[in-house]
């Protein structure tokens, strides 16, 4: 898990500090072989007014200053702040970036920014709205009907997703029967339904692009849209189905087994700071992934 926004960019810029105007331009588009700034002659007005007194003939004009700065990729505005902001706790670089509306605008589609309040619990991304399910599946009402999809903590266990397999539409899903198929770059896992209904929708994103489900797990990473059968909504929190508070500190509980289980099953030791990490592919092989799979998503009903 990265604690600085994705949409976060930083360069290499060059600005004069006799021009009156700071305009930044980056370095590796500057024409150093051109450059006035670069001419030992130092023939730039702005030079001459300032600096004719300094003996600086065959250097780089002393009035030239490059530096990183960071910015935005998507903000309307480009504003450049100086790299050194990095070592500041400003949102942008602490996992608080979650909260910004340029990022959740873009992160979550076509979805509005108040449909997903996300946070984090013990490094994971975490949706307090939505109802969560045990297998680490999340459901969300939408007019009668239910959105479901993998929450943070299961697209990390999935690692990347190379093929998926999801019911077509008019399909008719029955409770703890297999709702997706996920072939992983680490085996097969197969995540059962919370609940019985019909398929009256498929994420077609999904389809195009499996990458959403590990990038934008309750947003365009969601899965398929279902109309309930008879008495399966009022099941919502009830049972295995949680949500608020209640979900949160099941996650919490969820994440000490899986280092518990990860240091002592797995002999893998979690990083520190309460962050996962980051690639977990690197650290277990195919049947240890099995066993961690097996044992958080694919849980049978009691």
């Amino acid at each position: 898990m990265d604690i600085r926004c994705p949409f976060l960019k930083e360069e290499k810029v060059a600005f004069c500090r006799a021009f009156p105007i700071k305009k930044m331009l980056p370095f590796d588009r500057l024409y150093l072989k051109d450059n006035l700034c670069f001419k030992k002659a130092h023939l730039c007005t702005h030079y001459q007014e300032r600096g004719e007194k300094q003996d600086v003939a065959g250097k780089v004009c002393p009035f030239l200053e490059v530096g990183g700065v960071i910015y935005c990729e998507v903000y309307p505005v480009k504003k450049m702040i100086p790299a050194s902001c990095f070592k500041l706790e400003c949102p942008c670089t602490t996992e608080r970036y979650v909260e910004c509306p340029a990022y959740k605008g873009i992160a979550q589609g076509d979805l509005s920014c108040d449909a997903v309040e996300v946070s984090k619990v013990r490094g994971f991304l975490f949706d307090d709205t939505m109802y969560h399910h045990k297998g680490h599946l999340w459901l969300q009402r939408l007019n009668g009907k239910l959105r479901v999809g993998v929450d943070d903590f299961a697209q990390w266990l999935l690692g990347e997703v190379e093929e998926i397999t999801i019911p077509s539409q008019g399909s008719r899903v029955r409770c703890g029967h297999t709702l997706v198929r996920l072939r992983c770059v680490q085996g097969t896992a197969e995540i059962s339904s919370p609940v019985s209904g019909t398929v009256v929708g498929v994420n077609k994103v999904v389809a195009a692009d499996r990458s959403v489900i590990n990038t934008d797990p309750y947003g365009q990473g969601w899965l398929v849209e279902m109309q309930p059968a008879a008495g399966e909504a009022a099941r919502l929190g009830q049972g295995g189905f949680l949500c608020g508070s209640e979900a949160r500190r099941w996650l919490e509980a969820e994440v000490d087994q899986l280092y518990a289980l990860v240091q002592t099953e797995v002999g893998v030791t979690m990083s520190d700071g309460g962050e996962p990490i980051r690639d977990l592919k690197q650290v277990v092989g195919p049947h240890q992934w099995s066993l961690l799979i097996e044992t958080f998503l694919q849980r049978k009903e009691d």
